[in-house]
């Protein structure tokens, strides 16, 4: 009986001694688990090193550079993937190209861009051909300035005949993790001599029929208007700004006007009215140049200030000859008016000469 009991009794001991046995290998696995998983996660967790590197990136002149120059590459790759007529195939809606424009840009500038250059015709999505934005020019000189720990400027001054003296001034954001442009503003300096100094050049291109030079001075909404006469009719003819360029080689007829006197259609292409109409060269030496300020000199009515009232006007004026007992004077009004960007712009060529 004892020897029985006995056996029972190391039975029990044995199971005892294996139940803890388990209990206490599940529990050093269990552990061991825990402390791997631990160190996992400490190596997982951001080090203060690699917080710092989220920290806002230094505004350096480098630093304006590369924003400048990504803010011009988003829209050269609209020019790079659009084809001859303009149509950006890669683009399905209007809000895809803003969407683009903002990856460098803010929102409100984004939205200018595309209002401005893009438009949807038949469900397809259009680059509009006009004057590109102004960008930096990257070989001159440019300032930078802090306006707060996440907002610089970046400043310069430019002048030449497309946009005249003015300084351009480029507001640099802090936007989550990179920097971007988030606003544009021009200060047109200069503004008077600027439009003489272009009306002077427009004067030599057109002696010299350099159409694309004009082009590059017409107004980017308005188009360039001609009147044979100082008196503008209400349906003057009125050319695009891209047309401008290939003016000279259109071998349409157009209705221009009525010839003073014999009242008779004034129906000729393009290269033909500049012939007749246009005649700059002895306007390269001119009598009298005058600016906003408008002399009688023949009969016909001078309406060039009611119908563009917020204009400059450049008049150059050569005297009539001996010959012809001075009948044979002539003029050639330029008339500018403000773009968007304060910009005088070309809006209309209005000739002068005498009429019956």
């Amino acid at each position: 009986m004892k020897k029985i009991i006995i056996g029972i009794l190391a039975v029990v001991a044995i199971a005892v001694i294996i139940y803890f046995g388990i209990t206490l290998f599940s529990s050093n696995e269990n552990n061991n688990t825990t402390d791997s998983t631990l160190s996992n996660e400490e190596e997982q967790a951001p080090t203060d090193e690699q917080n710092d590197d989220q920290e806002m990136e230094d505004f350096t002149d480098e630093t304006a550079l590369n924003v400048m120059k990504a803010y011009r590459q988003a829209f050269v790759t609209l020019i790079d993937s659009s084809d001859q007529d303009g149509l950006l195939s890669e683009f399905e809606s209007i809000n895809d190209v803003r969407n683009h424009f903002q990856e460098v840009m803010s929102g409100d500038l984004a939205d200018w861009m595309t209002e401005s250059y893009i438009e949807e015709r038949d469900g397809q999505i259009y680059l509009i051909a006009k004057d590109s934005p102004t960008w930096l020019a990257e070989e001159e000189d440019f300032q930078t300035e802090e306006v707060a720990a996440d907002h610089y400027t970046i400043i310069q001054e430019q002048q030449n005949e497309l946009i005249g003296h003015v300084e351009m001034t480029y507001h640099a954001k802090w936007r989550e993790d990179k920097w971007i442009i988030s606003e544009i503003e021009s200060v047109q300096l200069d503004q008077q001599v600027s439009v003489e100094q272009k009306a002077e050049e427009i004067i030599r291109a057109l002696a010299n029929k350099e159409m694309a030079f004009i082009s590059n001075t017409v107004h980017e909404e308005k188009g360039l208007l001609f009147s044979p006469y100082v008196y503008v009719e209400e349906n003057a003819i009125t050319f695009e700004k891209n047309e401008v360029t290939n003016l000279l080689e259109d071998e349409d007829t157009y209705l221009w006007g009525n010839y003073d006197g014999s009242g008779k259609p004034i129906e000729l292409t393009p290269e033909e009215y500049v012939e007749e109409f246009i005649d700059a060269e002895p306007l390269l030496n001119p009598d009298e140049v005058l600016v906003d300020s408008f002399e009688q000199r023949g009969n016909m009515i001078n309406n060039i200030e009611e119908v563009f009232p917020e204009s400059k006007v450049v008049e150059f004026y050569t005297e009539g000859s001996d010959e012809y007992e001075g009948i044979d004077w002539s003029s050639i009004n330029l008339v500018f008016e403000q773009n968007e960007h304060d910009i005088w712009k070309l809006v209309a060529i209005v000739t002068d000469q005498w009429t019956i």
